[in-house]
């Protein structure tokens, strides 16, 4: 007899993850299959950070700020062994954004989270500060906090701990077919297990909409865009551990991070793609990233230093805006049929927000659980 499931989630990234975990917790059996390995896509690919997403602030997206900000003071107890906070620099040059708009922007981010652990921002003297670092005509800079993290470690331990509260993670098999029965949907994977749940969550991320019609069968009723951000990896650019955030003649930002204490992490680009299968950096991109850490540092680099590169596709929810400026934040498409077998698909989100995610995942399923426990727990007990 096919085993059967409460929930079975196809992706095992950062969303999966987090959503397996949660719902283990409520008692619930629940099901993760992953194609590959956990956490080897997108949600290793970022540019580990716990943050808030203060450039956010330009378009306006205060509830995802905030929502962010909550966030990032909660992974910091949870998950505190693989987090470190970190302040950030923001040279300032006069043809970019006014001081005053910036200093208005990150005493907004200061606050708008409620309290916080992390120190608030400040203006700084960046000679004073960071000598020798960046050029001359950069004087005044700006201060803030946010937090960096281990994000492949951090889909990890939701999975383990998913597991030890009794989920089933397969790894490395693809899910092939779907039927959807009466009372729960048949899965069929590419080893011919079978397997049966009430629920289907389609936790994909670039590939959401592959999954959905050409595995599900059903059409999308959503668009994304796939939006490719890459990343460079350079020796050691400079000794004091302090990260920047570069704003670009182009209104984009490029984070420079300390990296593994031997390397600098330099990124992110956002190129427009059309596949989300084997992303690498091109040449444009390099030489973006390299062009703006040269307009700021006093060592000057070339493609000659690079030590790695990696690059990541965001599914991020069309919306028409260019790619700097599409949103971040996450929608749930839930399809019922007259069946009652509940599909729920996720589009969007961002690795700062997924323990959230996974929270309303759960809340927006509670309908078809009628005997599980609701309430929230994943934001007080450590991973």
């Amino acid at each position: 007899m096919t085993e059967k499931f409460d929930i079975l989630i196809i992706g095992g990234g950062i969303n999966g993850a987090g959503i397996a975990r949660d719902a283990a917790g409520r008692n619930l059996k629940v099901c993760l299959v992953e194609k590959n390995k956990v956490g080897s896509a997108t949600s290793s690919w970022s540019t580990k950070l716990i943050h808030g997403g203060l450039r956010y602030l330009e378009n306006y997206e205060f509830r995802l700020v905030r929502e962010s900000l909550k966030e990032r003071e909660i992974i910091k107890k949870i998950a505190n062994d693989i987090i470190s906070p970190i302040p950030f620099i923001i040279p300032h040059f006069p043809q970019q954004r006014p001081k005053w708009l910036i200093q208005l922007g990150l005493f907004i981010y200061d606050h708008l989270g409620g309290k916080s652990s992390l120190p608030k921002s400040k203006r700084i003297n960046i000679k004073k500060e960071i000598p020798n670092v960046l050029k001359n005509e950069f004087k005044i800079g700006f201060q803030y906090f946010d937090l960096q993290v281990d994000d492949k470690k951090l889909v990890e331990l939701n999975i383990n701990d998913a597991k030890k509260r009794g989920a089933l993670i397969i790894e490395n098999n693809k899910v092939i077919n779907v039927k959807r029965n009466i009372d729960h949907w048949t899965i069929t994977l590419n080893d011919k297990t079978t397997l049966n749940a009430k629920i289907l969550i389609n936790a994909s991320g670039p590939w959401i909409n592959n999954v959905l019609n050409n595995i599900i069968n059903l059409n999308s009723k959503k668009s994304i865009r796939l939006v490719k951000g890459s990343h460079i990896i350079t020796e050691k650019l400079y000794t004091q551990n302090k990260a920047f955030t570069l704003q670009n003649t182009d209104n984009r930002i490029v984070f420079v991070i300390p990296y593994k204490e031997k390397y600098s992490l330099i990124g992110t680009t956002e190129k427009e793609v059309y596949s989300p299968d084997n992303p690498t950096i091109d040449n444009e991109e390099i030489d973006y990233l390299i062009n703006t850490v040269n307009k700021f540092f006093i060592r000057q680099i070339s493609s000659d230093e690079i030590v790695e590169t990696y690059a990541g596709i965001r599914p991020l929810i069309e919306d028409f805006n260019e790619a700097s400026k599409i949103t971040r934040d996450y929608i749930f498409d839930l399809n019922i049929s007259d069946s009652n077998t509940p599909l729920l698909n996720i589009y969007g989100g961002k690795l700062t927000t997924y323990r959230k995610l996974s929270e309303n995942v759960l809340h927006s399923l509670g309908p078809f659980l009628p005997k599980t426990k609701l309430s929230s727990w994943t934001g007080s007990k450590k991973l």
